[in-house]
Order: C-alpha cells, then sequence, then structure tokens
C-alpha cells in the first residue's frame, strides 16, 4: 500500500472513526510532540521487521490529557519530548510476544490476551528527551534493549554513566508528576496507573476497575491498514 493513500480522504474517515471508538487522540509531530521517528514503522527495532505500515501514534485521551502536562515539564527544564510509540496493535503486540517468549518471561514484552498489555489498550507511552537542538539526551541505552541496563535504578548505569542515570531521573520525574505511571523494567516505558502489585510488588495484573474503563482494543478491519500482516516464521 502507497504511503500517500494515509493521507487519503478514504484512510482518514477510517481512521477518525476507530479513533473515536476507542477514545484516543492522533498525536502530530508539532511543537509540542517530536513523532518524527516510529521505530516499528521501519525494520530498525527489535523485531527487526517492519510492523506498522506507517508511522503513527495513537494515545487514549485520558493519558493524552496528562502527556501535555508532561511536555510542559519538559518545556520548563529546556527540553522536549520525543514519541516512540503508544497505542500499538493487538496483532503486532502478538507478533511480538510469539516470537520472543524469553522477552515475555524477562518482563520485556507483555502478551496481548494473557498480561496487562498496556499498549494495547492505548493508555502506555514510549519515549525520551531532547534538548533544544532537538537532540536525544544519553539515557544509558537505546529504545527497546532488552536488559538489565534498560531497569529504573540499574547499577550499571548508576556505577558507569552518572549522565544517563539523572536524564532518566529527570525524564522520571516529570512523567510521575503528570500522573504516568513508571514500569521498573524499561525508562522509555510510562503508562497510566493500571498495575495491580502483590506484596512483594510484583505485578499480578490490571486493577479491576481500571480494566474495565481501559479495555485492551480489538481486532477489527481498520486494524488490518496498520498492522503489517508478519508471517509467523520463527
Amino acid at each position: 500500500m502507497k504511503n500517500d493513500y494515509f493521507q487519503s480522504p478514504e484512510f482518514l474517515k477510517k481512521e477518525k472513526l476507530f479513533l473515536e471508538k476507542h477514545n484516543l487522540v492522533k498525536i502530530n509531530n508539532d511543537e509540542r510532540f517530536l513523532t518524527d521517528y516510529v521505530p516499528y514503522a521501519t525494520k530498525y527495532n527489535f523485531c527487526n521487521e517492519q510492523l506498522y505500515s506507517h508511522p503513527f501514534i495513537y494515545l487514549h485521551h485520558d493519558a493524552f490529557e496528562k502527556l501535555q502536562l508532561a511536555s510542559e515539564l519538559a518545556k520548563k527544564e529546556g527540553l522536549k519530548l520525543r514519541i516512540w510509540d503508544a497505542y500499538r496493535p493487538f496483532k503486532v503486540q502478538a507478533y511480538m510476544a510469539d516470537k520472543f517468549p524469553e522477552h515475555v518471561a524477562e518482563g520485556y514484552v507483555s502478551h496481548p490476551s494473557e498480561g496487562v498489555a498496556t499498549h494495547v489498550r492505548g493508555i502506555a507511552i514510549d519515549l525520551t528527551l531532547v534538548d533544544k537542538n532537538g537532540k536525544e539526551l544519553d539515557m544509558g541505552t537505546g529504545f527497546d534493549e532488552m536488559s538489565e541496563k534498560s531497569h529504573h535504578g540499574s547499577k550499571a548505569i548508576q556505577e558507569n554513566n552518572k549522565e544517563a542515570e539523572k536524564n532518566r531521573q529527570i525524564l522520571a520525574e516529570i512523567m510521575k508528576k503528570s500522573g504516568f505511571q513508571i514500569y521498573e523494567n524499561e525508562w522509555w516505558h510510562y503508562n497510566l496507573e493500571i498495575f495491580e502489585f502483590d506484596e512483594k510488588g510484583e505485578i499480578i495484573g490490571a486493577k479491576s476497575d481500571a480494566n474495565i474503563k481501559y479495555p485492551k482494543i480489538p481486532e477489527d478491519e481498520f486494524l488490518d491498514l496498520l498492522a503489517l500482516a508478519v508471517k509467523k516464521n520463527f
């Protein structure tokens, strides 16, 4: 499918109906947010293949309201938010989980059927900070590095990269003050409050009220326009 289709009246009408149905907001590249690079719309991601038909960033309206506050807080620091991903189609999340079950076990990929799957609900966002020149701040690892170095409080980062640790803390404070919840395994991932924890602080699922308020978005015909058909050749 040609890229110009995604600017056509036909597609935009379908997109508008989908967003309204699921209370999602489309985030464009503007003076508040950078959405100029969506890794899953390229082959340069941990799956090493293009998973999205074209670049798009959708986010639940409730999360978008908080994100606007985060943008204002970043601006006060002379910084800006670069967003890599937010809502993720069920088919793509399922493909990631099926292809890399080890990442599911390690807590880096949530299975869309069995896990909390915050991206599938449209309430999670993957992002970083950039300076006034558009340069990404050093965070110690790249986006989607599945290792201990990506964890909040990573000793390897704290001991060997003070600048990255400082930058992670700046991002975390901005996002927490804006009403987002940290995901401990990934410095780039934040979501609305949905996790239910056990006495040890381990995630055991989604809170019942949040689960109802922010359900997983099921497959429909529109999503076939977003998620490329991926072959399970693994």
